[in-house]
Order: structure tokens, then C-alpha cells, then sequence
């Protein structure tokens, strides 16, 4: 445990330019006597700390101080090269390229012979079929980002509604398997998440925007509650469909109760709710509420007439 402590002592130095010892205590869940004794270990160790003076000062390592690329084993290197890979290959990005090739170069330098397989993570959001298609969407998203220029885009919304917007990318959003771009509207005067999946096509203009500082904890990650009603569903599941259900709905919330598979979960509660249990049939019964009881029931009804 002193080990791992030292180590993430270490780390925090390196990734800052101060670092105050009650920050290190209460991040370690450690007193501040025990930091002072860590940084010792850690002096004796080598490292090059200094303290600075003051009501603003803190712990230091001095600027010229580097890391051998032989901090990380072969295997943490390759894992890393591997998941920076598979995102760029989604959503191409010169910076995170740039960095894979400085970790194969600094990795291949340090320990010889070293040899990059193919990794064993593969991100692919992208829908069955025109792959291609998506990625460039992602492409066009990413370099709007970058270049702050506004972006054109046809969107086909959940109700079916399809509009041209101007919107002004800021994040690209991996969630629950999908792509969303987090951008303001010029449409709705105000920031919404677009799924990539819906945009038909994306065009780069030539007007810039001004990019507004956004943190992750400011981004409404819940972003399906905020315009869509919700109600908690409860759902018996027959063995039949259980693993397409599961997949929908993840398998943490599906389970078996009384030898049968009862899914709870809060759901969006639209017309596209009633039509997703229908496109499972007999194999899925609504539990509750009764208003979803009756929409499923009202939309067979509205089947068994057409025949």
C-alpha cells in the first residue's frame, strides 16, 4: 500500500505544478505527517522535489524532470496504443494520433524488439451496413470541433420531424453505444445532443463560432429525461426474447423473480416505447403502469383491424 501511495504521489506531481500536501492527504485518505514522510521516499528515490513557500505553495518536481518510458510494462503500452486506437478509428482525431505514434516510438525504442499486434478492442458504433457513411459523419463533427466552423445539418428527430439546422458542435459523446454530438442549436437557441445517427448529412460552412468552455460535470449526460417523458416500466419476459431484451435494456436490469424474467427500468414514454414491445409480440407483457398496458393494447387493436 506505501508503494501505491508513493506511486500516485508521484503522478499527481507530475501532472501538476503544485500540489499541496493537504490535497495529497485527503486524496490518499492519509495524514499530512504521512505525506511529508512519503515525499521523503520519494526524494531518497531520486526524485527531484522541491517545496515552495507560502499560502499558495505546495509540493514541486522541477520542470526538466522526465519519466523513461520503462515506468509502463510492454503489455500496460500496448493496451494503451490499443484503446487510443480503436477510438481514433471511430472518430479520427490528429492529436490522439499523433500521441499513438509518439507511445509506439518511445515504447520500440525502450524495449527491443517489441512488436504491435492487432489490439483486442474494437470500438464500432456505426450501423450495419454503411459504415463509411457514419464515419465520415464523425469526421465532418470532429473537424468542426476543431476548426471552430459552424455545421449544416438534415435532421430526422425521434417524432419524425426532419429540419435543417445550423448547430455549433462543441463534445462528441460516446453513450450506451452510440454516437451524439453535444452542440448549440441555431434552431432552438440553445444546447442539445443530436444522435449522429439521425443526421442524414453534415456540411462544414465557412462561418465560425466561439467555442463556450463546458466541463463533463456541466454536460446533461441524462439527456433522454430532459425532453421526453419517463415512467417506470415493469415488463415479464419470455424465455424466447430474453436476450435481445436484455441487450436493449442491459442485463442489470432484467431478473428472475418468482421463475420469471420481470425487467424494472425508468424508459422514455412515447409512441417509439409502445412500438418497441410490439416488435417483440407475445414475447414481451407489459406489467405496468396501466397507461402503457392500454397503449399496447390500443396499438394491437389498431393492427388486427387492418386484417
Amino acid at each position: 500500500m506505501k508503494f501505491e501511495i508513493m506511486l500516485g504521489i508521484l503522478f499527481e506531481l507530475l501532472s501538476k505544478k503544485c500540489v499541496k500536501a493537504q490535497h495529497l492527504a485527503y486524496k490518499f485518505e492519509v495524514s499530512v505527517r504521512s505525506i511529508h514522510r512519503y515525499i521523503c521516499g520519494l526524494e531518497s528515490a531520486g526524485v527531484p522535489i522541491y517545496t515552495i513557500r507560502g499560502n499558495q505553495g505546495g509540493f514541486a518536481i522541477i520542470d526538466t524532470y522526465k519519466f523513461s518510458s520503462t515506468f509502463m510494462t510492454v503489455n500496460e503500452f500496448k493496451q494503451t496504443i490499443n484503446a487510443l486506437t480503436a477510438i481514433t478509428e471511430s472518430v479520427p482525431n490528429k492529436v490522439l494520433s499523433s500521441a499513438i505514434n509518439k507511445l509506439k516510438s518511445a515504447v520500440k525504442n525502450e524495449y527491443s524488439g517489441f512488436d504491435l499486434k492487432s489490439g483486442n478492442l474494437i470500438i464500432d458504433a456505426g450501423p450495419w451496413g454503411d459504415t463509411n457513411g457514419y464515419k465520415s459523419k464523425l469526421l465532418v463533427i470532429q473537424k468542426s470541433i476543431e476548426s471552430l466552423k459552424k455545421l449544416q445539418i438534415k435532421y430526422h428527430d425521434r417524432n419524425g420531424e426532419i429540419t435543417e439546422r445550423v448547430i455549433e458542435p462543441h463534445v462528441i459523446v460516446f453513450k450506451q453505444g452510440l454516437w451524439y454530438v453535444y452542440a448549440f442549436c441555431h434552431l432552438r437557441n440553445e444546447f442539445r445532443f443530436f444522435k449522429t445517427g439521425r443526421i442524414e448529412h453534415a456540411i462544414l460552412t465557412n462561418d465560425s463560432f466561439i467555442r463556450r468552455e463546458i466541463s463533463q460535470s456541466e454536460l446533461p449526460l441524462d439527456f433522454w429525461h430532459a425532453n421526453v417523458e419517463t415512467t417506470d416500466v415493469m415488463l415479464e419476459i419470455d424465455k424466447s426474447c430474453l436476450s435481445d431484451v436484455e441487450e436493449w435494456l442491459g442485463i442489470e436490469n432484467v431478473n428472475l423473480i418468482n421463475g420469471k424474467h420481470v425487467a424494472s427500468v425508468k424508459l422514455p414514454y412515447d409512441n417509439g416505447l409502445v412500438m418497441k414491445i410490439m416488435s417483440y409480440g407475445k414475447g414481451v407483457k407489459v406489467l405496468s403502469p396501466s397507461k402503457l398496458k392500454s397503449a399496447v393494447k390500443d396499438c394491437a387493436n389498431d393492427i388486427l383491424k387492418n386484417y
